[in-house]
């Protein structure tokens, strides 16, 4: 509420701009054109601006020519609006040039007044257009609402804005020299990272970076809540603050730091101790000694058989081998597409054949008073 109301609300606005807009973006409008030249050097920036307007200058200049309505595209599109959702009007005419207009289905009620150029909802004073309920008086009375449209949207205040052009010069080699000191160019600094071009956005527009509603998030050099590693101004880093479970990148390849190592592996003091209670009491058949059990004589072992090698594969092993797991390609054979008629020819050729006839050893025989059979 500190703010005056005129700068954040219709109803305060003043009616002079002709102008509904809350937000006035003609700033980031003008930041997005210059966008490829900005970041180029002084005179070759004056330079892409001045072709710029020229060319705009020109193109709007050949719109208005082939245009042939008084009001201009944009604001007629806005009153082709209002003509459209006046059909749910009904206009009552008090006297003169005052009417009453009252909606079909509900209980809504505005006074326009055409004389004055007013109406109650204050559409038609604050943009200059024929609001809905306008043109519902304008409609009992015959008239167009082209002609109640204000008049900064006509042709006439078109050509007077883009009425003029930006004249052509020649190339800079041919610029006459001028005995003055150049400039020296404005001290840069260049800062860290790749320079921006886009603009940060603001926590509310599209493509702003959002965070998630209901998580507190920590600083990763004090571990403390209310604010990040950037404005921190603690001197030291807390270890704790980088103990955190983080979500493994998409495609990450886990290395040798990711594996267990010797000190993450439990060792005899981590394990506990066995208690008296948890060993079971031994029984009298346990204790008896088997007498038929033959004593070995020479206890010392083969020598013909093999030694086991045990092969140690360390952290960085294992992460190769993963790696190249996750490289290999599976190749695909190519499909063949085949009429139906090879492929019955196909699955004839590979059936096996077995009986008479498959050698010369194990020949057809035919009883002689047997006919060949023949084919239908």
């Amino acid at each position: 509420m500190a703010v005056p109301t005129k700068s954040w609300c219709k109803h305060a606005f003043s009616f002079y701009p002709k102008c509904d807009t809350l937000m006035n973006n003609i700033a980031e409008s003008f930041n997005a054109t210059i966008l490829a030249a900005r970041d180029k050097p002084i005179l070759t920036m004056c330079e892409w601006i001045r072709k710029y307007l020229m060319n705009r200058l020109s193109t709007s200049a050949s719109k208005l020519e082939n245009w042939p309505h008084k009001v201009m595209p944009i604001p007629r599109r806005r009153l082709d609006n209002e003509v459209l959702n006046s059909g749910h009007w009904l206009p009552t005419w008090s006297i003169a040039e005052t009417f009453q207009v009252t909606h079909s289905y509900n209980t809504h009620e505005f006074i326009a007044d055409i004389a004055k150029r007013s109406c109650s909802c204050n559409f038609w004073e604050l943009v200059g257009i024929p609001c809905r309920h306008v043109v519902a008086a304008l409609s009992y009375r015959k008239q167009n609402p082209d002609e109640f449209v204000d008049a900064c949207y006509t042709r006439e205040k078109f050509a007077l804005c883009y009425g003029f052009s930006v004249s052509p010069i020649n190339g800079q080699d041919m610029w006459p020299e001028v005995e003055m000191e150049p400039p020296l160019p404005p001290a840069y600094k260049n800062g860290p990272g790749r320079p921006k071009k886009i603009r940060i956005r603001e926590s509310g527009e599209d493509g702003a970076r959002k965070r998630r509603s209901g998580v507190a998030y920590k600083c990763t050099k004090c571990d403390n809540f209310g604010h990040n590693a950037m404005t921190c101004k603690a001197t030291t880093q807390d270890p704790n603050a980088l103990k955190r479970k983080r979500k493994p990148k998409k495609g990450h390849v886990p290395t040798a730091t990711d594996m267990p190592t010797a000190n993450d592996m439990p060792t005899a003091s981590d394990m506990p101790a066995p208690t008296a209670s948890d060993m079971p009491a031994p029984t009298a058949t346990d204790m008896t000694v088997p007498t038929n059990v033959p004593v070995p004589t020479d206890p010392q072992p083969p020598t013909d058989m093999p030694v086991p090698t045990i092969m140690s594969q360390t952290g960085s092993s294992v992460a190769a081998s993963i790696t190249k797991q996750s490289r290999k390609r599976v190749e695909k054979k190519p499909i063949i597409k085949r009429r139906q008629s090879e492929r019955i020819k196909l699955s004839w050729f590979k059936r096996p054949i077995t009986g008479e006839g498959i050698s010369s050893d194990k020949p057809i025989t035919l009883p002689e008073n047997e006919d060949i059979p023949t084919s239908k």
